[in-house]
């Protein structure tokens, strides 16, 4: 019955109430928990500082922030549906709910965007660089100054005591801890950073060739626009493989982000170098697929796989490598920041 009213009140503010995660919630507390075990001692004190919980818990915060909405009278309010609610119980009570609807209502119209398009703290999660590039340039179709490598180097700044770049609004250190754990994730989804664009012909094109311009309808959203049965790539990608789990991270993934080395230059230059990494993975997610325009779908393809059971393998064995990269990263930068 709760649930059913709350479809109904959805549907009288003119809005959906699904959340959406990139690696679902279990990807990102994964990566949070690898941080956690990483910290500095002056590190994870901070963190309990600041965000009053671990990175696990904490990496889930943006995510739970798109279900606020804007309703028709303007003013912006939390509609979770109980479906997909269990995860952002936590960031609920003492001034939680509050604090998501005030995070939204600043970065909703903030940047400058198409009003069809996603609010700008919706796009904070991702650029959409074509698969046909090997490095991130924000001259690129699919960038912009509020992507997901921005996103990262705002709440950075924040972190360093410095002020939160145009045009994000970032009320504090514990906005910025709880986005940056979260969007450290995100930009190690290789469908978070790379993107196929399918001409008339359901041929790849690249939007950024010579003399061409951006036509929006090659446009896939990240394999949002990619169908797959009942569900679509950008979601499979989403879905991380149930081996891995964020209560008990194996003694291999915690060895492997151990190995891992700090990006070089100053932490502030590390996403756009993170970017180009997952930008070069994405050109497997895309790899041995075919797709084809849906005649009853505008805007939508379908997808046929060469080898389905092959492709699947390799997709488990890139998001283990990701989320390990993610958590040892997202430990590097607050390693930097509280040494």
């Amino acid at each position: 019955m709760r649930y059913m009213l709350l479809l109904v009140v959805a549907a009288l503010f003119g809005v959906t109430t699904n959340t959406a995660f990139a690696y679902g919630h279990t990807g990102h507390e994964v990566v949070g928990a690898i941080a956690d075990r990483l910290l500095t001692p002056n590190a994870a004190k901070k963190v309990k500082e600041i965000a009053e919980m671990n990175l696990q818990a904490a990496a889930k915060w943006p995510d739970c922030a798109k279900d606020v909405i804007k309703a028709k009278d303007g003013k912006f309010k939390y509609m979770p549906n109980p479906k997909y609610r269990a995860p952002c119980k936590e960031f609920e009570p003492a001034g939680g709910i509050a604090r998501m609807e005030d995070y939204v209502k600043r970065n909703w119209d903030n940047c400058v965007r198409d009003p069809k398009s996603d609010p700008c703290h919706k796009q904070y999660h991702y650029s959409d660089v074509a698969i046909e590039h090997d490095k991130y340039d924000r001259s690129y179709a699919g960038t912009s100054d509020h992507d997901i490598v921005c996103s990262i180097t705002a709440a950075i700044a924040v972190l360093q005591g410095k002020p939160a770049p145009a045009p994000f609004s970032i009320k504090d250190q514990k906005e910025a801890l709880l986005m940056l754990a979260h969007f450290v994730g995100d930009i190690h989804q290789p469908l978070h950073v790379g993107a196929v664009y399918i001409d008339n012909h359901d041929h790849p094109t690249n939007p950024d060739g010579p003399g061409k311009k951006l036509d929006p309808n090659t446009e896939t959203r990240g394999g949002n626009s990619i169908d797959d049965g009942s569900t679509n790539l950008h979601s499979e990608w989403d879905a991380i493989p149930a081996s891995i789990k964020p209560a008990k991270i194996s003694a291999k993934m915690l060895t492997e982000a151990k190995a891992i080395g700090e990006t070089s230059g100053d932490a502030v230059s590390w996403p756009t170098a993170w970017a180009t990494e997952t930008l070069v993975a994405s050109h497997d997610a895309f790899k041995d697929i075919t797709f084809k325009h849906e005649a009853n779908k505008a805007g939508h393809w379908t997808i046929e796989f060469k080898d389905r059971k092959t492709y699947l393998t390799a997709k488990n064995k890139i998001q283990a490598m990701e989320l390990t990269k993610a958590g040892a990263r997202l430990a590097h930068v607050l390693n930097s920041i509280w040494p």
